[in-house]
């Protein structure tokens, strides 16, 4: 007798969840469609700043560096190109802030001096003999939680391997 009731009890619960979930708007909330867009558009448009080991500008065509190779194999994971963006780094921040830029990459730290104005990833690499959040590397991106910034994180998040980027380091530190 007990199991028949807990049956039917159950039964109106889970019913009334899944109500209520199909009540919810889709998570993470995304209303300027940043991922659907860049995929309409075949780009990512991703502004540069140069700061070596982390973007390097000696080629016109694409930004070498730890972070334009991670873009690049970003893009790639998405199907789509890289429209790469060169200015000053205040005028890519209010670019980014105006949504005309998908992502800044530039050796960006947590403690960037606009982290509270666009979004930003998780730190995917803490750098050595750094204190604290000048250690932790992020990239920039518009701002508001969307659906670009999720999945960027999560493919950052399968790159976080410190020694994935400390040989690089090594190599662009050496006279």
């Amino acid at each position: 007798m007990a199991r028949l009731f807990r049956v039917l009890t159950a039964v109106p619960f889970a019913g009334l969840l899944l109500l209520l979930l199909a009540g919810c708007e889709q998570w993470p909330a995304d209303p300027r469609d940043s991922l659907a867009s860049i995929h309409e558009r075949g780009a990512l448009r991703v502004g540069v700043v140069e700061h070596v080991p982390w973007v390097i500008l000696t080629d016109a065509a694409a930004p070498g560096g730890l972070e334009g190779q991670l873009v690049t194999e970003f893009a790639e994971q998405l199907g789509v190109d890289v429209d790469w963006h060169r200015d000053g780094v205040e005028q890519q921040v209010e670019a980014l802030q105006n949504f005309q830029l998908d992502l800044l990459i530039g050796g960006f730290t947590a403690a960037n001096p606009w982290q509270a104005e666009v979004a930003q990833t998780i730190v995917y690499f803490s750098e050595p003999g750094q204190p604290g959040a000048l250690a932790d590397h992020v990239m920039l991106s518009a701002p508001g939680e969307n659906a670009l910034l999720m999945e960027l994180e999560r493919f950052l998040f399968t790159r976080q391997d410190p020694q994935r980027y400390l040989p690089h380091l090594r190599e662009s530190r050496q006279p």
